[in-house]
């Protein structure tokens, strides 16, 4: 089965801060850039559990697989990700907070990214 066979869901990207023009003075413009219906797949993976007096917690990541073909920088957003029916699977937007590339025997095989949710107005992040 082709990788890409398994990217069930669809995601925007946002790249911050990307220059888009100048004005008539010659200054840069920049503005975010969204890329829309990335071919993207969402899974949520415990990553551990965490024992004490009150009893066990779960730690959870949000991961983003992307093909080989979308590198992402450490600078963007990824939001809107569906199914292939537009139904909402992660509703917020989030920041790539670790992206690892995954390779085969030879050639880059697909990325991993472990998702941040993007902090809320008052500065505090999200679990």
């Amino acid at each position: 089965m082709r990788f890409e066979h398994i990217l069930t869901h669809r995601c925007t990207i946002v790249l911050t801060g990307q220059k888009i023009g100048e004005t008539e003075y010659g200054k840069p413009i920049y503005s975010d850039v969204p890329i829309g219906n990335v071919p993207c797949r969402a899974d949520q993976i415990k990553r551990r559990a965490s024992v004490d007096q009150y009893g066990v917690d779960f730690i959870t990541e949000n991961i983003l697989f992307l093909g080989p073909d979308q590198q992402i920088p450490s600078d963007a957003k990824i939001k809107d990700i569906q199914d292939l029916q537009g139904n909402a699977v992660l509703k917020d937007v989030y920041l790539p907070e670790n992206v690892r590339p995954v390779y085969s025997k030879v050639r880059l095989h697909h990325y991993e990214i472990t998702l941040q949710k993007e902090s809320d107005s008052d500065g505090q992040k999200e679990s």
